[in-house]
């Protein structure tokens, strides 16, 4: 049996409502996923400045590490020139009092 058409309109109006709510729900949906998505990219922003942030800190603590590296050397250096300085003072004074302990 055909339908009559208030039965089609009463269909379509039906028809035409679901299809409102799913635009609807649809809509609802997109905007959730749009708020998510700029939260994460917010959230990867963040984690792209705190990799920035620790490879600069990285940066300094090895400069500070190659300056305490270098001015261990420099004081190494230092301290062996002191050594010899002092390891020839003893000799000087050791054959000082070889020749004076000679002539006598």
């Amino acid at each position: 049996m055909a339908k009559s058409p208030s039965e089609h309109i009463r269909d379509l109006n039906l028809e035409v409502r679901g299809l409102t709510e799913r635009e609807a729900a649809l809509r609802t949906l997109v905007s959730e996923l749009r708020a998510a998505d700029e939260r994460r990219r917010n959230e990867v922003a963040e984690v792209r400045k705190e990799i920035a942030d620790l490879r600069q800190e990285n940066a300094v603590l090895r400069q500070q590490l190659q300056d305490h590296v270098e001015q261990y050397r420099e004081w190494d250096r230092r301290r062996w020139g002191f050594i010899s300085l002092l390891i020839g003072a003893v000799f000087t004074l050791a054959s000082g009092l070889i020749v004076t302990l000679a002539k006598k």
